[in-house]
């Protein structure tokens, strides 16, 4: 199987998980917290929430995926983007639609830096040009994902939305289980101690990480409460569901 084929199979799955959890964000997800009786403060976080989850948990998964391999990784993320969203009708209260969605963060906590490092495994040459057909996968799924949702939520319940997140996340794991087994990764052989120490040494000293990731965090304050509110003021407004939507595609 070539690389090629591959990489079309890991970025079609990238597209259908991202697509289906952008669908399950905004205005879906705000309004079913509204729904439930979240205040402002308690809507904020649980849209913000799973963000969080990334923050902390992204490094560690990076660091597993080096010594277990990708395609381990890569399959058990897919399986908590197929799981997770068939648990969201079973919700009674603001605190466990937040539990839930600080779970739910695992799995792009792991999507994110493995899916990448299996991208750049690939080899040196083209590399960036596959980096750029990948991040196709991501960037659509922030175009048709809100879109999505917000057609749905004109004649389902925010819950309902979930269900039909959790049979597209399905579809991904077909051309995932298609991934080739990889071969012993060579992070395997190096102590834990050894490859963690090295870990905060490579990311700790490189300012230019800290000075972007800073600027990320800054754009992230603003879209996420834009995220959290908007579709509720919005709707208090009298516009339709549908146009916000279209809001967050654009």
């Amino acid at each position: 199987m070539s690389i090629n084929q591959n990489l079309i199979k890991l970025t079609f799955a990238d597209f259908l998980v991202r697509s289906a959890y952008q669908m399950g964000k905004s205005p879906v997800l705000p309004l079913m917290a509204a729904s439930l009786g979240a205040d402002a403060l308690f809507l904020g976080m649980i849209v913000s929430v799973s963000t969080m989850t990334g923050l902390g948990m992204k490094p560690l998964f990076g660091l597993l995926s080096d010594r277990w391999g990708r395609r381990f990784w890569i399959i058990g993320g897919t399986l908590i983007f197929t799981g997770m969203p068939f648990l969201y009708g079973s919700i009674e209260n603001p605190t466990e639609l937040m539990l839930l969605r600080l779970a739910h963060g695992l799995a792009t906590a792991i999507y994110g830096p493995v899916t990448l490092a299996w991208v750049l495994d690939q080899g040196r040459k083209g590399c960036a040009e596959r980096v750029g057909w990948f991040g196709i996968a991501k960037n659509g799924g922030y175009i048709v994902g809100p879109l999505a949702g917000a057609s749905l939520l004109s004649f389902m319940e925010p819950v309902e939305v979930f269900t039909v997140i959790g049979l597209i996340s399905i579809l991904a794991l077909i051309p995932v289980l298609m991934l080739p087994t990889e071969h012993k990764n060579a992070a395997s052989g190096i102590s834990w101690k050894k490859q963690i120490s090295g870990s905060f040494k490579a990311g700790l000293g490189l300012p230019e990480l800290w000075i972007a990731g800073g600027l990320e965090c800054f754009l992230y304050i603003g879209l996420y409460a834009v995220k959290a509110f908007l579709p509720l003021m919005a709707l208090s407004e009298g516009i339709p569901i549908i146009w916000i939507g279209v809001f967050f595609s654009v």
